[in-house]
C-alpha cells in the first residue's frame, strides 16, 4: 500500500444529537446552521431511524466545541432532539491512504489491532481514502503504535 500513513487528531470533541426526528431534511437543518456560524465538522456520523427518530454524532474542534453545543442546545427545540451531549475526552484515529476503499481487510486488520491494544471504538466512519475511529483520548498513544505497527510494517516490507 503506497503512501500509507496513520494520522492522530487530539483536538476534537464528539457531539451527540439524540432523537431527531428520522425525516428528510434534518441533517440539512443542522449542518447549515452550523456552517452558517462558521464552525468546521470534521466527522459525522448518523444512526438510522429507529421508531422515527435517529442520533446524530460529530466531531468538532476542541476550540469550538461549547460554541457548537450552545448554538445546537438553542435550537433543540426547533430540531425536537431529546438531547445533546458532549464528550471532550476522544480523538480520532485514521489510517490513510489512496483508493484504500480498493484494498480489502483494512478495516478488520485496523479494529484487531486496535482491539489488541485494549483500545475500544466508539465511532467509526470510512472514505474512498480512510477509515477512521474515534476513541477514548487517553488511548491515543497505543493506537498509534498499534497501528503504525499493523500498516507500516507493509511499506517497510516492500
Amino acid at each position: 500500500m503506497e503512501s500509507l500513513r496513520v494520522e492522530a487528531n487530539r483536538q476534537v470533541s464528539k457531539l451527540v444529537i439524540r432523537g431527531v426526528p428520522d425525516r428528510p431534511g434534518i441533517a440539512a437543518e443542522i449542518f447549515g446552521i452550523v456552517g452558517t456560524k462558521g464552525f468546521n465538522v470534521e466527522l459525522v456520523v448518523t444512526t438510522g431511524g429507529t421508531r422515527g427518530e435517529a442520533e446524530i454524532c460529530l466531531a468538532v474542534s476542541s476550540g469550538e466545541d461549547e460554541a457548537v453545543r450552545t448554538t445546537l442546545d438553542a435550537l433543540r427545540d426547533e430540531l425536537q432532539a431529546s438531547s445533546i451531549e458532549l464528550d471532550k475526552d476522544v480523538a480520532l484515529i485514521s489510517v490513510i491512504g489512496s483508493n484504500l476503499s480498493k484494498v480489502p481487510g483494512v478495516a478488520g486488520r485496523m479494529f484487531k489491532a486496535l482491539s489488541a491494544r485494549g483500545v475500544n471504538i466508539d465511532v467509526i466512519s470510512t472514505s474512498l481514502s480512510s477509515v477512521t475511529c474515534m476513541i477514548p483520548e487517553d488511548r491515543t498513544e497505543p493506537a498509534i503504535a498499534a497501528l503504525e505497527g499493523e500498516f507500516l510494517d507493509d511499506r517497510r516490507e516492500s
